[in-house]
């Protein structure tokens, strides 16, 4: 049986850890570039891979919004798509899913 309270501090935790790395990324990706066209051509490079990564982010920002609020309204472990009861052990190692393995 999965523990909703250690659960939801695991989940707070993952989400603070989260909006920090988001905040630096759009950090990063907000900063000037630099006047070295050559630099800068690397720089841009760099900040397409940074950005998939903070659209990854977010994502799971998104996720783990989501699995908050159902472990609030009595939902959690219920497939958003068919219904169904998530098995524990699919909640152990991705704690934030919605769906089931067949309806992934």
């Amino acid at each position: 049986m999965i523990d909703k309270q250690k659960l939801k501090r695991a989940l707070e935790a993952k989400l603070r850890e989260l909006q920090e790395r988001a905040a630096d990324i759009e950090e990063d990706l907000s900063s000037k570039p630099d006047a070295d066209w050559e630099e800068n051509a690397v720089e841009s490079e760099d900040d397409e891979v940074l950005a998939g990564i903070g659209d990854l982010t977010k994502h799971d920002i998104r996720e783990i919004k989501l699995a908050l609020s159902s472990l609030e309204n009595g939902t959690y472990g219920i497939c958003t798509t068919c219904g169904a009861e998530i098995p524990e052990a699919r909640l152990k190692v991705l704690p934030y899913t919605t769906t089931c393995v067949k309806c992934a």
